[in-house]
């Protein structure tokens, strides 16, 4: 915690700490609303956690909906985030963001230019189960993005290792789905590719990198915010460092916290997250800065439970890295495709492998009488179809997959015996599993029940039920993955209703605010559904900045 400097290099009204959709929020907001406001990143590209996800926007009763006669209400989305959260969440914040979302995707559509759309047909997580889940409506992206739009930024915004980006939803879903990547129109993707047409998270990203660029607000790449300047318990400032030096920056109306989570910071993780192991999909710079500066500012600390989390099995590709770190990609639709299961110790399936949700709490469930994780290490099961049709993070389908990756065994004994799991658990399960794929039908764990899961995950070639097909063709693969968090974590930031960051005593912290994945999810309590991310995000950085601007 940092007192006033001698002199400062930047006076502004609103420092943005950050640049995924949070921090560019305020910016734009905050400008548009009479402040003088400025972005501070930490890496040098733009677009933070934004910029690897697959940018959907999640918003009820939208302007979209609206327009297009999709019924919706405030009163349903609010039952259903309620719902998901089953117990955990603070009503007051759920109402906000109900409330403040649909107006703050207007307002970014309307004064920014923003050009989201629907993504047809995709459900709620939970739909038709969920009491006021829909069938579509709800989740918007944006329309594809020329990155020449960027001018010089274009190279210095971020692109994804993990979304195919170029590509909308709809296209995807259009050409069969994730799963079905060799069937797609290559002709058409690889055209928008050359012409730098960015889609999904790279192209939410790129679309409120535009709005700043539009309005020249300064943006400090490679510039780590290091400290708050607090005088008389006021937030006042930032200490940064700028190309090895110190750079104090005024904020006379406050400091937006906009910098994601902890999941670069092993020892957060292991404190919040209670389990024993733990990597990331997050761009390295995701080191908990929000809980550090804060923290020296007196805030507390809230959490939801981490069954909550979007938390994922993935696996790391020898060889692949990110900024000098090893990449961990996600295995979201890999064990929900046919051909395909996940396993315990004991050769037993022990989830609904089409929807993580399902899986990645299944993992984490703990038993007191052994003192153990019975359904972890888990390990994904696969056969020669499989590779065959499908590919394996980013290598394609037919290629080999290296050893340190995967064991193979020409029976399902051979390759228990190789991963240490049981040899007769495992061939009983893959025989039970194989007669439920005849019918489509799984009365275990029902796979593929929800729409979302056969859209998302499944191979929608693929009949009556596109994620079940049977594991019959040798050899067998057998692939020990490993949690992967996609960088929304189980602690975080108190806020309240105008994105204030609270102190240990409940009371707003004057100039400090915060929003996206840097708050705590006492919103949305012990639920998650895509969307809440990116919508969070954009809908606290615009609170803040009206805040901050005196006008909420």
């Amino acid at each position: 915690m940092g007192k006033r400097p001698q002199r400062w290099d930047l006076e502004v009204d609103l420092v943005a700490v950050g640049s995924g959709i949070g921090g560019l929020s305020a910016a734009i907001a905050g400008h548009d609303a009479g402040l003088k406001t400025v972005v501070l990143e930490k890496s040098g590209k733009l677009g933070g956690v934004t910029a690897y996800s697959f940018g959907e926007v999640w918003v009820g009763e939208n302007y979209l909906e609206t327009a297009a006669g999709i019924a919706d209400s405030q009163a349903e989305a609010a039952t259903y985030i309620r719902w998901l959260s089953a117990g955990h969440n603070e009503d007051d914040l759920t109402r906000c963001y109900v409330e403040n979302s649909p107006v703050a995707a207007r307002y970014f559509a309307e004064k920014a230019g923003i050009r989201f759309k629907i993504i047809k047909d995709f459900a709620d997580y939970y739909y038709p189960e969920g009491p006021g889940a829909k069938p579509q409506g709800r989740f918007l992206e944006v329309e594809p993005f020329p990155g020449k739009e960027l001018g010089d930024w274009a190279p210095r915004t971020r692109l994804s290792p993990y979304v195919p980006s170029g590509i909308t939803h709809d296209e995807m879903f259009a050409w069969g789905g994730a799963a079905s990547m060799s069937t797609w129109d290559f002709g058409a993707w690889g055209a928008r590719l050359q012409e730098d047409i960015r889609t999904l998270g790279p192209g939410l990203a790129a679309a409120f990198v535009k709005p700043v660029l539009d309005r020249q607000i300064p943006i400090y790449t490679e510039t780590p915010a290091t400290e708050l300047i607090i005088e008389d318990g006021r937030v006042i400032g930032v200490k940064a460092e700028k190309q090895g030096e110190a750079f104090f920056i005024q904020a006379r109306g406050g400091v937006v916290l906009a910098t994601g989570g902890y999941d670069w910071h092993r020892e957060m993780a292991h404190y919040y997250e209670h389990f024993p192991e733990w990597n990331t999909g997050s761009p390295p710079s995701v080191t908990g800065d929000n809980l550090i500066l804060a923290g020296e500012a007196g805030a507390i600390v809230a959490s939801v439970p981490t069954v909550a989390m979007p938390t994922m099995l993935g696996i790391h590709i020898p060889g692949e890295e990110q900024e000098g770190q090893p990449l961990y990609r996600f295995t979201l639709s890999e064990p929900g495709l046919p051909h395909a299961i996940l396993v315990n110790r004991e050769g037993k399936r022990f989830a609904d492998e089409s929807f993580y949700r399902a899986f990645i709490t299944a993992v984490r469930t703990f038993d007191g009488a052994t003192q153990t994780y019975p359904n972890w290490p888990c390990y994904l099961i696969l056969d020669q179809n499989h590779r065959d049709k499908y590919p394996l993070g980013s290598i394609p389908p037919g290629a080999a997959v290296p050893a340190e990756l995967a064991v193979q065994g020409n029976t399902l004994g051979e390759l228990a015996e190789k991963l240490g799991i049981a040899p007769a658990g495992l061939e009983e399960t893959v025989r039970t599993y194989n007669q439920y794929c005849e019918t489509g039908d799984d009365p275990e764990f029902r796979r593929g029940q929800y729409p979302w899961s056969r859209f998302m995950v499944g191979d929608l070639n693929v009949k009556p039920n596109p994620t079940m097909g049977p594991l019959l063709k040798p050899p067998f693969y057998g692939i020990r993955p490993t949690i992967v968090n996609a960088g929304i974590n189980a602690a975080g930031l108190k806020i309240n209703t105008n994105a204030q960051v609270l102190s240990l005593r409940g009371q707003a912290i004057p100039g400090l605010y915060a929003a996206g994945n840097a708050v705590a999810y006492l919103d949305m309590g012990s639920g998650y559904q895509s969307g809440f991310a990116n919508g969070r995000g954009m809908t606290y950085g615009y609170l803040a900045a009206l805040h901050a601007a005196g006008r909420r």
